[in-house]
């Protein structure tokens, strides 16, 4: 006999210690949807917020949330509407679904004017830490095979191609040729940022507050400098290079860094904010030269989040080129695989990793 359910993680959203492996009912796919079997998810800090009881809104009239938002899948199976796709095929997820305003409308959820956006495994839906999952044709991508496995880094790659697609769309404001960039935060969004910008022609430095062996020979292969905070402060690596910093994508999750960062982006640069800071931390600074670099040095500054369409799409052509012009580089993000049943000690294992992935299909390598 066919089982009727399938095996998922799922949390009891802002409680803490509230994790578990549930059962839960096989889907089928109506008429306009698409069946998904889950190859691996990839983990990150929002994930880890929902885990930790600290954030996550369930699906309305429920209590639990299946997490994960960071997906790659094959397709199981379709419904009789469905055109774009069919079983066999690799695909990855997109996160946010629209609400009624108009942006989401114009197919710019990612822009959501309202608020009343829902996203996967995140708010009001369920995610992808389930061994299937149902979409909608529209909100899936599909990957192609020579991308591989490396695909369920698409939806963090998403993130920063829209990053740094903001910077260069805000600076149509000018004639402008970046030379130097800075990339704040050596996560592996940060680490796929500074892959992006090192792939665009820029000169890239990165900055964090540690010294990692591992990530130091990642950084050399790139071509990446590397300024650790504790020894170089943040305002001193502008006179250090002895060049200006002409975009800064910020993605620490400090606002200490953040507010730095717009201060010390030279003339005509654009900072781009892309880290979401919890909290309520002040600082003191001074207002009037804050406001007066901004206003003298023509500086932009400009929040980022979430990922259009596109963003996915050119993030499969940058994966690939990445991976052709550093060969092995992406590979390298990955640190730590558990399956599922041992999720709960992937989600501990994130602050010693770069990217822990949920595998679906393999033993346990954590």
């Amino acid at each position: 006999m066919e089982r009727s359910f399938m095996k998922a993680a799922a949390v009891r959203p802002k409680e803490k210690d509230s994790a578990r492996l549930i059962d839960v009912d096989l889907p089928d796919p109506g008429d306009d949807e698409v069946l998904v079997k889950v190859h691996s998810v990839g983990l990150d800090g929002t994930d880890k917020e929902i885990f930790d009881g600290v954030y996550g809104t369930p699906p309305s009239g429920e209590e639990i949330l299946i997490p994960g938002h960071e997906s790659l899948g094959r397709v199981e199976g379709i419904g009789k509407d469905v055109k774009s796709f069919r079983p066999g095929e690799m695909v990855v997820a997109t996160v946010r679904r629209p609400d009624g305003c108009i942006n989401c409308q114009a197919g710019e959820y990612d822009m959501c004017l309202l608020g009343d956006y829902r996203e996967r495994g995140i708010k009001g839906l369920h995610g992808f830490l389930s061994e299937y999952y149902l979409e909608k044709e529209d909100f899936l991508i599909k990957v192609p095979e020579d991308l591989g496995e490396l695909a369920v880094l698409l939806e963090p790659m998403s993130v920063a191609e829209k990053a740094v697609r903001m910077a260069f769309r805000v600076q149509e404001r000018l004639t402008w040729r970046p030379e130097v960039a800075m990339v704040t935060g050596t996560g592996s969004l940060g680490l796929l940022t500074a892959m992006l910008l090192r792939l665009r022609g820029l000169e890239v430095l990165s900055v964090d507050r540690s010294d990692d062996d591992y990530k130091a020979k990642i950084f050399s292969e790139l071509g990446v400098l590397h300024f650790n905070t504790k020894r170089t402060e943040l305002h001193d690596i502008p006179k250090v290079v002895g060049k200006q910093i002409d975009l800064i994508v910020e993605e620490t999750g400090s606002s200490t860094v953040a507010l730095h960062s717009i201060m010390i982006v030279g003339t005509n640069g654009v900072v781009v904010l892309a880290s979401i800071t919890g909290g309520e931390k002040r600082m003191e600074i001074c207002s009037d030269c804050f406001n007066q670099g901004l206003v003298l040095g023509n500086r932009a500054v400009v929040g980022t989040v979430n990922a259009h369409r596109l963003d996915f799409e050119r993030g499969i052509s940058d994966l690939l080129a990445i991976e052709e012009r550093w060969p092995g580089s992406l590979s390298k993000l990955i640190t730590a695989r558990y399956p599922l049943e041992d999720f709960k000690e992937a989600f501990s294992s994130m602050k010693d990793n770069i990217k822990v992935v949920i595998d679906f299909n393999g033993p346990s390598r954590g």
